[in-house]
């Protein structure tokens, strides 16, 4: 199929063996059934292995030096089969080269080559149906062998590793780990010398089956959306509480409740049919194929489609919202279906306790026996789904024609109730509001919104569906439109057909309007639907099956979504509630949760103060889905493509206005709690870092925030007021040099960029996904950049050239001080270079010195502060003419003694702009370096220190940086002590640099006596500070420069940064 194979049958004494892969491929779906026919041994494998042993000759190429071979023709004897495997539903292939046959021997004094490694694809669906139908395995095989030989003599040698386009290459996963399946990688294609072509054998992943549902067994939009949403629709309110609704708000206000509940849920059906249609829901297969028949939450529900929609942080926040209005919805239809019991019981002049108590044992009961049923098996459940339909449709069209039978012929009993058949006056008198003292019209709305809140049922079952993308938004729509009609209709025969109040006396004769609460009318008898129906039975009946059936779908669905979110492990305590039992994978610790918590609102009795809680948090869940597809929308993703056209991302948003604003007029301080339990739920998750990625619209959003903003500050211009340090640090491996790390991000947190840029050698090729993850370890927000290079030098002006995006660049490169370069020095120059190009770019320089490697990480750090240590580097006579000196000998400062033994030192010898004082008071803000204060070391003349200091504090004052003294040194200019210069000699011993009878430059000299002035002032300071010389081109040279770093920082125990500014201002004190 991909190419012919030569007819060539010349076979040289050199020949040899060489290896052809088959790969298959299956594009006809009816041999997938037709291979279940098949004994179950050769129906648990993926694929056909075809091993063809093909005669080639290898030849040396003459024009160009290259090898080329020739093919011969293969033997028929020669054509083993080694398998011949398939498996009813996957389309998968795999493949793997096959042993070579006994009798094939390799010539290793031959030069390998590609050709030991062909491949050629056939299509599975050639083979013989009639013979994969049979039962025979050798027929089934035969069939195979002469496709396969078919193919083999039809194509010729294809030189390739290349797969065709298959599906399962796609499944979703993160875009590192995308070759799915048996996909070569790049190094496979680019580089075959590097990376052997991959032998691709069947992993563990692979013997996975993909057991999905098969189409025959999926459900069309009627049975699978449509009824199911009309189950959960019709339920409690539409029997108990539709009456009720009418008597308080009149048939007008009524009508417009019912129509707002609509435009709610239609909104939010086309956002859910949009988030529903970009990508197949994903789940364990096997499990749905046993369970899917059960009307519950198969993937989560809300919870799913918000979180791999939204994102963890609100998902995780409305998949435990969610379960919670799942569980107080089993009270809800249980608190329902007893109060239908107690009126019925109240006919036959039963009475348990009172109205309320009965209510709360009838409703514990029915709790009690519904979670035994759960816990034993709900599969009886599906098969009655049509039959509970039925009761509920022949339930509203006995409403209908009792109100007409009876307008006709009224009962006595009936008219005593306030039935006066369909009359217009009733209709008139019902249609204005009459609230009561406690209700409004956003009450009465938070009592009736649950009667529409049961959208989600064909979205939740999507993965059972044929065509989810059609059947969802058709079959949603639809329910909300017949069930909007028939909420209306009923509304409206309820008006024109009973009273809103009455009263009857003692011989239930006299029956008039009232005021005063009654015992019968729309307003008090929540059993209207019942008296008004042709056969009260019927009624009674369906009452029976919807709150039924719907708090049994409620008490399996809230721990199904309390199980997906406990799976996804994104809360400690709920990832409890993520184990499965059975074969089934039951949630029943959730069964048990769910099941306690419909108990404790079940003991409040009263229907019309659970509706709204639940009201509550479907509101906010509707108000996310909205904003889900709002976001996914506004965020332009290249993955955003859902099937379903026929959304508005505006639409969506004013939904999710329209969710947030019903709530807040329903209860305020409700609305408030939720949306505070929503927000508190939202930012655990954001600082936990749950290791999930779903490709969230928020991310997708924070790439557009983060493009956008980039262009943005392109086009800003620089002032000095908003410069930030953007440091470029040279860490290589982030765990070989942690501790530079963490010093970069302590001036640079929440501050400036922070880069750690990694040279790599040119044959390298890591990935820096592990360097990241020891950036999160670390706790570190920095980038990471890497180049590949031979030299280090070239590598790092690569990554000052290159790094960064527009102004988000590094102005300023971090690298650690070589130590033991005496013992290095061929690598000094190029280490010297580096400042050099660094400069040459107009960065900013800083080396930082650890040498005694003290602990940089905040959680990690010691408590107590560096102590003074004696210096290895510095002889004991050094020291001791260092210390003879006077320590008020010719230096002022501001503080006579300082009182803080925590100090920063900044020795500011040079103007560069301010950064060697910037990087300081960043310092100091971190929390590493809080209880550090700054003292500030300048140096000046003689007789003039006392102006100098005062100078230096009031030049500190206007750049409003807190310092705890400033010192003026004078005697930097003088001559150092013999020891000193000895040992500088010393440094550069044997390099003809300082001979004992060369003479040192004045430059040389002024380093050595700061260093030995950093000894006398700054040997007990936590951390020293202090300018970094600048070597000049052609004039220094690595050697005397890493001399002069040597003696100004090799003498102090502590950690020491030298920095140096690009001679531009950084600090500023206008406003």
């Amino acid at each position: 199929m991909l190419a012919k194979i030569s007819n060539s049958k010349t076979v040289d004494e050199k020949s040899k063996i060489s290896k052809f892969r088959v790969r298959t491929v299956n594009s006809n779906s009816e041999v997938n059934d037709s291979c279940s026919n098949l004994p179950s041994k050769e129906r648990n494998a993926l694929m056909h292995q075809v091993s063809i042993d093909i005669v080639s000759q290898h030849k040396e190429a003459i024009s160009d030096g290259r090898s080329s071979s020739q093919f011969g023709e293969a033997d028929d004897e020669k054509i083993a089969t080694s398998e011949c495997r398939r498996h009813s539903s996957t389309k998968q292939c795999y493949r793997r080269d096959s042993k070579a046959s006994s009798h094939s021997r390799l010539d290793n004094h031959h030069h390998r080559f590609r050709g030991e490694n062909l491949e050629v694809a056939f299509d599975l669906s050639l083979c013989d149906d009639s013979s994969i139908a049979t039962n025979s395995k050798k027929d089934h095989m035969a069939s195979c062998n002469q496709s396969a030989s078919h193919h083999a003599d039809t194509y010729s040698p294809y030189y390739t590793t290349e797969a065709l386009p298959m599906l399962t290459f796609y499944k979703q996963a993160t875009v590192s780990n995308s070759n799915g399946g048996s996909r070569p990688t790049l190094d496979d294609l680019h580089c075959p010398d590097k990376s052997r072509a991959r032998e691709t054998e069947v992993t563990p992943t692979q013997k996975m089956r993909t057991t999905g549902i098969d189409d025959s067994s999926k459900f069309g939009w009627i049975k699978g959306v449509l009824i199911r949403c009309l189950l959960n629709i019709w339920g409690v309110m539409l029997f108990s509480r539709l009456s009720w609704v009418v008597g308080e708000a009149g048939i007008g206000f009524a009508i417009l409740i019912i129509l707002l509940s609509a435009v709610v849920t239609i909104v939010t059906t086309l956002s859910m049919s949009a988030i529903c249609s970009n990508g197949e829901v994903k789940g364990d297969n096997d499990v749905i194929r046993k369970r899917f028949h059960i009307n519950f939450f198969v993937q989560g529900g809300a919870y799913y489609l918000i979180s791999r929609s939204l994102g963890p942080e609100f998902g995780g926040a409305i998949g435990l919202i969610f379960s919670a209005a799942n569980a107080i919805g089993v009270a809800l239809y249980i608190v329902g279906f007893a109060e239908a019991v107690r009126d019925y019981l109240k006919v036959i002049d039963v009475v348990i306790v009172d109205d309320l108590n009965d209510i709360r044992i009838i409703g514990v009961i029915a709790a009690t026996l519904i979670f035994v049923v759960v816990m034993i098996g709900v599969a009886w459940e599906a098969r009655a789904q049509l039959v509970l339909f039925a009761l509920l449709v022949g339930a509203i069209i006995n409403c209908l024609l009792g109100s007409i039978i009876y307008s006709i012929n009224m009962p006595e009993e009936k008219r005593i109730r306030g039935f006066t058949g369909l009359n217009g006056t009733t209709f008139l008198a019902n249609m204005p509001p009459k609230f009561s003292s406690n209700q409004s019209f956003f009450t009465v709305f938070g009592v009736f919104f649950p009667a529409a809140t049961g959208i989600l049922a064909g979205a939740n079952v999507s993965a059972i569906l044929k065509n989810p993308s059609r059947s969802i938004p058709k079959g949603t729509i639809s329910a909300i439109f017949i069930s909007t009609i028939a909420y209306m209709a009923l509304a409206c025969i309820f008006g024109s057909s009973v009273l809103r109040s009455v009263v009857y006396t003692s011989n239930s004769t006299d029956i008039t309007n009232c005021t005063n609460p009654c015992s019968y009318g729309l307003l008090h008898d929540y059993q209207v639907a019942s008296m008004i129906s042709a056969w009260e039975p019927l009624t009674a009946a369906g009452i029976f099956a919807a709150t039924i059936s719907s708090a049994l779908a409620s008490l399996v669905g809230a721990p199904n979504v309390l199980q997906a979110v406990g799976k996804d492990k994104l809360f400690p305590y709920v990832k409890l509630f993520g184990v499965g039992y059975g074969k089934l994978q039951e949630p029943r610790r959730g069964y048990v949760l769910t099941y306690s918590i419909a108990l404790a609102f079940i003991a409040i009795g009263d229907l019309n103060d659970i509706a709204p809680i639940i009201s509550n948090f479907f509101l906010i869940a509707y108000a996310l889905i909205n904003y889900s597809c709002f976001d996914a929308s506004q965020a332009c993703s290249p993955g955003w493509r859902p099937s379903f056209k026929y959304y508005s991302k505006w639409c969506s948003l004013v939904g999710a206005v329209l969710c947030i604003g019903v709530m807040f007029v329903i209860n305020w301080w409700a609305a408030l709690v939720t949306v505070a339990f929503v927000a508190s739920l939202y930012k655990y998750v954001d600082y936990s870092k749950p290791e999930v990625n779903w490709g969230s619209s928020v991310q997708a959003r924070q790439y557009v925030s983060a493009l956008n903003a980039a262009y943005r500050l392109s086009t800003t211009l620089d002032h000095v007021k908003n410069f930030r340090p953007q440091c470029l640090v040279l860490c290589g491996n982030l765990s070989e040099r942690e501790n530079l790390v963490h010093f970069a991000s302590h001036f640079t947190f929440n501050t400036g960029l922070l880069i750690c840029g990694i040279v790599q050698p040119e044959t390298a090729r890591e990935s820096l996904q592990e360097q990241y993850e020891i950036l999160q370890k670390m706790k570190i927000k920095a980038f990471i950049s890497s180049v590949t290079s031979n030299d280090l030098p070239s590598g790092a002006r690569s990554l000052m050239q290159a790094c960064g995006l527009g102004k988000l660049s590094p102005n300023m490169i971090l690298f650690g001080y070589m130590e033991n370069w005496q013992n290095r020095i061929d690598s000094v120059d190029n280490y010297v270079n580096i400042i050099h190009d660094a400069f040459d770019l107009n960065f900013g320089v800083a080396i930082f010195r650890n040498k005694n490697n003290i602990s940089m990480n905040l959680n990690k750090a010691d408590s107590s502060f560096i102590e003074a240590k004696k210096n290895e580097n510095f002889s004991d006579e050094i020291l001791k003419e260092i210390m003879k000196l006077s320590p008020n000998n010719n230096f002022a400062q501001l503080k006579d003694k300082s009182k803080r033994k925590n100090l920063i030192d900044i020795w500011w010898i040079y103007d560069d702009g301010g950064l060697t004082v910037l990087i300081p008071y960043l310092l100091s803000l971190s929390k590493y370096w809080s209880n550090c204060k700054l003292r500030v070391l300048t140096p000046g003349k003689p007789e003039r220190l006392q102006s100098t200091m005062i100078r230096m504090a009031t030049l500190l004052k206007k750049f409003r940086i807190d310092f705890e003294n400033v010192i003026a040194l004078g005697d930097i200019n003088d001559e150092p002590c013999e020891e000193s210069i000895s040992f500088f000699r010393e440094l550069s011993a044997g390099y003809n640099c300082y001979d004992d009878n060369i003479e040192l430059d004045d430059k040389s000299k002024r380093h050595i006596k700061l260093g030995e002035l950093l000894v006398k002032h700054s040997i007990e300071s936590n951390l020293v500070v202090l300018t970094l010389p600048i070597p000049r081109k052609n004039v220094c040279t690595g050697i005397k420069y890493m001399s002069w770093l040597e003696i100004v920082s090799g003498s102090l125990c502590c950690p020491v940064l030298m920095i140096r500014g690009n001679q531009t201002n950084v600090l500023t004190f206008n406003s």
